[in-house]
């Protein structure tokens, strides 16, 4: 199977190397692509690189605090996800958290380089081999095994660059996605128009009473409808303000009973049953 193997900029090379280097060791039939150079993505995108793309079944995307912008890592995941589900797109995090990602990237399930995050990114890519996948037990074998050498390398990377303390995303930034994000669910909120609800309301109203009027045998049936009654209050009253009619229809709905009129009739005792 090939992973395409995405990086920009020379700490995220060192990463991406280390990792082409140890995937294979894990799983055997794992065949990653790597691009040497910068130079070399620039020249040869449009053949080699867009045809390896375009025939990868997974790929990983080394992302640092410097690259978060690149123009690389946004095409390359851009064209990954385009012939693949965006669920075999694997941005792996490094130095850096969910909170610092924006733009394309968030769209992604990201994976944190920590022992537990790296394990479920092995099950998937081994998931991928279909008949030929590894037995469970056995990646959590082998996964034991060659952790350690890809820790001790990527921790080494790490520690040899100077970190710039602060927050990778500005705050205007930051605040300017809240607000969107903000805007958004509100905008999903207020989504469902009055006129089913209505429709729905009208239709549960009428087999309420349809069925509250005969003398027996329907109170199964008015136990289903108060079942139902629940994920109808919760519609209703998201869309409550929205409407008149459907404030009058609510009004009704909460005042109904559930109990059939034979029921209420010898409950209240006034008559005794004629023999």
């Amino acid at each position: 199977m090939k992973v395409f193997i995405s990086w920009s900029g020379p700490v995220s090379k060192r990463l991406a190397e280390s990792i082409r280097d140890w995937l294979p060791g894990v799983l055997q039939l794992v065949t990653p692509y790597f691009t040497p150079s910068d130079i070399e993505k620039g020249g040869r995108w449009a053949n080699d690189i867009a045809k390896e793309l375009s025939s990868a079944e997974l790929g990983i995307l080394c992302i640092t605090r410097d690259n978060i912008h690149s123009d690389w890592i946004l095409f390359e995941a851009g064209a990954l996800s385009k012939s693949l589900d965006k669920s075999f797109v694997c941005p792996i995090l490094f130095g850096i958290n969910n909170a610092d990602l924006a733009g394309p990237l968030k769209q992604f399930q990201t994976t944190e380089f920590t022992k537990a995050d790296f394990h479920k990114l092995i099950t998937v890519i081994n998931g991928r081999l279909g008949d030929q996948k590894l037995p469970a037990k056995t990646v959590d074998n082998v996964f034991e095994k060659w952790w350690p050498d890809l820790e001790e390398k990527i921790n080494e990377i790490l520690n040899s660059i100077t970190i710039v303390d602060g927050p990778v995303r500005g705050d205007r930034e930051v605040l300017d996605e809240i607000l969107l994000l903000t805007r958004s669910a509100s905008r999903q909120n207020s989504a469902i128009p009055p006129k089913p609800i209505e429709e729905l309301l009208e239709a549960f109203i009428s087999a309420h009473d349809i069925d509250s009027m005969e003398a027996g045998g329907y109170q199964e049936s008015l136990d289903a409808l108060k079942e139902m009654s629940r994920s109808i209050r919760y519609l209703a009253r998201r869309a409550k303000p929205e409407s008149s009619k459907l404030s009058d229809l609510f009004e009704q709905f909460e005042a109904l009973t559930y109990e059939t009129r034979s029921q209420k009739h010898v409950a209240n005792g006034d008559d005794d049953i004629p023999f």
